[in-house]
């Protein structure tokens, strides 16, 4: 299992596409996820599928600010994003409530694999 959050969450939800298909339909959202341990790389979901990009989008849903060790907890399910959250580990700028989904996406496209 890769220790790149970016290969490491590409991976995951491609393999998983036909079982989160469902979750990404809608309108394109777009997490940014930056930290400390790591290139920044943004994830678009909606219109059916998945994609991540590295580096930085000019106006994303959601920023969400987390040190490369959490991150690549909460991708393989060691660390509860919530929890995460509320202990300041995990900090998210913009709609939360997308930041929550886009949380629902992963652990679906975990579980699938």
């Amino acid at each position: 299992m890769s220790e790149d959050p970016f290969e490491l969450l590409n991976s995951m939800t491609q393999q998983a596409l036909p079982k989160i298909a469902s979750k990404v339909t809608g309108p394109v959202k777009v997490f940014q996820f930056t930290g400390e341990g790591y290139e920044p790389f943004y994830v678009e979901i909606g219109g059916g599928t998945v994609k991540l990009t590295k580096g930085t989008h000019r106006s994303p849903t959601a920023t969400i600010q987390v040190n490369k060790d959490n991150l690549l907890k909460m991708i393989k399910g060691q660390l509860d994003a919530m929890q995460a959250y509320f202990s300041g580990a995990i900090k998210v700028m913009g709609n939360i409530m997308d930041a929550a989904s886009l949380i629902d996406i992963i652990n679906t496209a975990r579980s699938s694999r």
